[in-house]
């Protein structure tokens, strides 16, 4: 009994503490211009794009907040599957009405990174940031030679003559071939427009620079791939200036970060249910993703 009560009178001491210095902390900072000034959304798009169930979320969320003024897409990722990237494009477009969105480059913003961040309002990226990959990508690979070695043969039923294109036991056939590559030139269209509309760059010049190759930062702004050179706090002051809120000088924004890091179970369940995803049964055909990079 003896040692609840020191360990209450204790963690009553840490809250009095907390009450008289986290008031005096804030508004010293606050005055500093370290923090109070509107609040801003920061929306993170990171690592490989699969899932953008949280990021699409967290946009709409944040387009609602009346707290929260503007919105900056953060955007470090090398890319990744189309439609995911398409979904974050057709958000931000359709949301930038409604407040601000300027996409802050990371380290990189390659392909699918690029295509999700060209319908913002104004995109800011370092010198240095690897973007462009303006491309798609499909790799299948093959076990014919292997499953010959060792003896192992599949036995393919089907509805069509394309039901089973990419077939990884048997060699593709030229019409198969041409038919995956007519649908890839699709969607390399469908990204080169994406390019041209968010940033009012004519497709017949962004096709001159869509060809797979790597942009940095520098060589992106020359294109007019990017508005400027900046990084979160520039592109969240410039998020605030398209809604018409002007800092003082000393004056910084809030920054919300509106979906943070996931925590250690998350991280665990997320895998485990990745791994578990690898070994479904083929019961619609033969895994194809297009990829954009």
């Amino acid at each position: 009994m003896g040692e609840y009560k020191v360990w209450l009178a204790k963690l009553l001491t840490l809250f009095l503490i907390a009450a008289v210095v986290l008031p005096i902390v804030g508004g010293a900072l606050a005055a500093a211009g370290k923090i109070g000034g509107p609040r801003v959304a920061v929306v993170d798009l990171k690592g490989p794009i699969e899932d953008v169930t949280d990021v699409l979320k967290a946009l709409y969320q944040e387009a609602r907040d009346k707290d929260t003024k503007a919105i900056v897409l953060r955007v470090d990722s090398p890319g990744g599957a189309v439609a995911p990237s398409e979904e974050v494009y057709n958000a931000v477009r359709r949301l930038k009405t409604v407040k601000p969105i300027v996409v802050s480059m990371g380290s990189v913003a390659a392909s699918g990174g690029l295509y999700a961040s060209m319908a913002a309002t104004k995109v800011l990226c370092q010198p240095g940031t690897q973007t462009g990959s303006i491309g798609v990508i499909m790799q299948i690979p093959n076990f014919r030679s292997a499953a010959d070695k060792v003896g192992v043969s599949m036995v393919t039923v089907k509805s069509g003559a394309l039901k089973d294109v990419g077939n990884q036991f048997r060699e593709m056939t030229p019409e198969e071939r041409k038919f995956l590559e007519d649908t890839a030139s699709k969607v390399h269209d469908l990204f080169i427009k994406a390019v041209s509309d968010g940033r009012g760059i004519p497709q017949e010049k962004v096709r001159e620079f869509a060809d797979g190759r790597l942009i940095i930062g520098h060589e992106a702004k020359a294109l007019g791939i990017v508005d400027d050179f900046g990084d979160v706090y520039d592109a969240a002051k410039l998020a605030l200036s398209s809604a018409g809120i002007t800092l003082k000088d000393d004056e910084l924004p809030t920054l919300h970060y509106a979906n943070g890091k996931k925590n250690i179970l998350e991280k665990a369940l997320e895998a485990s249910s990745s791994i578990t995803g690898v070994f479904k049964p083929l019961t619609a055909g033969p895994s194809i993703e297009l990829r954009a990079f």
